[in-house]
Formats: C-alpha cells, structure tokens, sequence
C-alpha cells in the first residue's frame, strides 16, 4: 500500500472515529429501526404483501433526510467551522482524499444501517429474499440518500456553520416537497409512488395503488433520472468548490 492509499484509509478512519462515535451510531441504528418498525400493514393477502413496502415510508424518508443532514452538516460545515480540516490538511492529506472521504464515509454507513434495518420487513411482511419491490425500495432509498447528501455537502460547503447548515438543507429539502406535493414526481414521496407503481404492476402483475393510478416511462426516467442529475451536478461543483476555489481558515 503506497502513501497516497494509507493516508486516504487514515482520512477515513479518522472521519468515522470522530462523527459516528459510540452514541451518534447508537442514535443512527436506533432511529433506522423505530423508523422501519412504524410502517404499517395494510395488506394481510400473501399476493398484496409487497404493497407493505411502500405504506409508511414517508416517515422513513423523514427519518433518513434529517439523520443525513444532520451527519453531513456536521462532517463538513462542522469541521470546517471548528477548524478541524485546516488542522487536518495541515498533514500530507490531498484535499480530494479529505473531500472524498468525508463524503463516502457519511453516505456508505447511513446507507448500510438504514438499508439493513429496512431489511426486517423480509420477516414482518413474509416476504421472499428475492422479492424485486424490496429492492427496488433500496434502490429509491439510494437515490434519496443520494440526492439529500450532495444538497447538504453544497450547504455546508458554503454557509461553514454546522448548525446553519442543518436548518438551510432541511428547510429547503422538506418545503420544497410540502410545496410541489407528495404526487408530483418533483417530490420524494412523489417519486417512489411512480416507481412503486410503475414496477409493482410490472413484477406482479398487480397495480399497488388501484386501477386509476397510471404511470408511464417517461415517469420513471424522469422519478430517476432527476436525482441523479441533481446529486452528479451538485457533487462535481462541491468537488471543485473544495479542491481548487475555498479558502480554509
């Protein structure tokens, strides 16, 4: 393992070691399973078990946004305020190993415990291991997660104040869907419907949401298509934001 490599897993234990210690990762494996346990059943007929996927997962997407927020807010705008990155650049650390770093550290551990808690409704709902709308679901968390992280990493990347940052990013990811509404394919809630639908129907033969609802293709390109252009343009100007253009004081 040359320098460069050692440094680069040195940034990551170090961002892991200071943001997720023992009671922020209780609190996060905590809250992915009070946020999982709260859905619903509606549906108790063993064909209709996959529709209780989707019932209750506005409260996981709630749950998901603010923990994301939160630990991004911190990882960033966080240490940038309190100094923590200039004393850290202060070492043979490149400034993408740290961007990079902080960024994926974040992302990869809310993902995996949020995306492992979901997993019990396999139990609850008697689902198959290899029920397609399960992962679907991961899949539509992805794109959230996606989509909520670079938007708070632009935040903090420019506001430098944790605490500011949190408020601006849910603020503006949670009215921003209070104002578009949970059906437009603009919102998230809007957006794993359409999917959901869409690829119900498609799997099982079954719409989830009744013989009224109808989705087309051009829906689910746009359900995904729109987050992750909005996380791959925020994420290449916060990349040469942080590597060629901000000021670290």
């Amino acid at each position: 393992m040359n320098m460069d490599s050692k440094n680069f897993v040195a940034v990551i234990r170090w961002e892991l070691e200071e943001n997720l210690s023992l009671p922020v990762i209780v609190f996060l494996i905590v809250s992915a399973i009070v946020s999982t346990l709260v859905q619903p059943v509606t549906s108790i007929h063993p064909e209709l078990n996959f529709v209780n996927l989707y019932h209750g997962s506005d409260t996981l997407f709630l749950f998901l946004t603010f923990i994301a927020c939160a630990l991004l807010s911190r990882s960033f705008a966080g240490s940038l305020g309190n100094g923590e990155t200039k004393v850290l650049l202060s070492y043979p650390v490149k400034r993408w190993q740290l961007f990079v770093s902080k960024f994926a550290a974040m992302f990869l551990v809310v993902f995996f415990i949020y995306g492992t808690a979901y997993s019990i409704h396999l139990y609850l709902d008697s689902l198959s291991l290899l029920e397609p709308m399960f992962y679907l679901t991961l899949f539509v968390f992805l794109l959230q997660l996606m989509f909520v992280c670079a938007v708070t990493m632009a935040i903090s990347l420019v506001v430098k104040n944790e605490i500011m940052s949190l408020l601006a990013s849910i603020l503006l990811l949670l009215g921003f869907d209070n104002i578009v509404g949970n059906h437009s394919l603009l919102s998230t809630q809007g957006r794993f419907m359409a999917l959901f639908g869409y690829f119900g129907e498609l799997t099982h033969g079954i719409k989830p949401f009744g013989d009224n609802f109808v989705v087309t293709v051009d829906d689910v390109l746009l359900a995904i298509l729109g987050p992750v252009l909005i996380f791959a343009v925020l994420i290449v100007l916060s990349f040469v934001y942080f590597i060629r253009v901000m000021e670290v004081d």
